[in-house]
């Protein structure tokens, strides 16, 4: 239920986001679908064309994890209902004092990292061999994924169940062809 809860209230964050990002194209004459060209193809100059295509790409960014929250919170409601517990909770224990690297933003629906268990806001502690300790984390969480297509990775995350941090460790493999862009469907960024 507090999970539930916690959803709908990040749900009601990014939806003022939204409407802020929203706003603020408005007040600078603009719209999603406002031409940055002119007819001859060239800039606009009666309109601030970075700042509109900046808020544009916020604007989308925020749309996705509001789609991906979206799920996420279907998910809990039908684990309610239901009375069991959410899905892919395995192995979860009291988090230790590991430090995270990074953290999962935006997972895709019928994902690999969607069927490994993956949830945007997952602080990640652990990717195969790569830990907050490694210098140039991303470069080599890359490396690590793409040296492991068809081949499963340990992953380890820091999440927030029931307003206590636990550690989840998951298998990941990564794959092409699942019916969405990358080998993992989900976002991953640095902290």
């Amino acid at each position: 239920m507090e999970r539930a809860q916690s959803l709908m209230k990040d749900k009601a964050v990014l939806e003022n986001e939204i409407r802020t990002l929203e706003s603020n194209l408005k007040g600078m004459s603009a719209t999603r679908e406002t031409p940055l060209v002119d007819a001859e193809g060239f800039p606009r100059a009666d309109i601030d064309v970075a700042s509109i295509r900046e808020i544009r790409r916020s604007l989308i960014c925020k749309q996705n994890d509001l789609k991906a929250l979206m799920a996420e919170i279907e998910q809990s409601l039908i684990s309610l209902h239901q009375g069991t517990q959410e899905k892919s909770e395995p192995k979860a224990k009291p988090a230790t004092m590991r430090r995270p690297f990074a953290r999962i933003s935006i997972v895709e629906h019928n994902s690999p990292a969607s069927e490994a268990g993956l949830l945007a806001g997952d602080k990640v502690v652990a990717y195969g061999l790569v830990n907050a300790s490694n210098h140039d984390k991303l470069r080599l969480l890359i490396e690590e994924t793409s040296n492991n297509i068809d081949k499963p990775i340990d992953v380890e995350v820091e999440r927030v169940v029931d307003g206590q941090p636990q550690l989840v460790e998951l298998k990941l493999k990564p794959r092409r062809k699942w019916g969405g862009d990358g080998l993992l469907g989900c976002f991953i960024l640095p902290l």
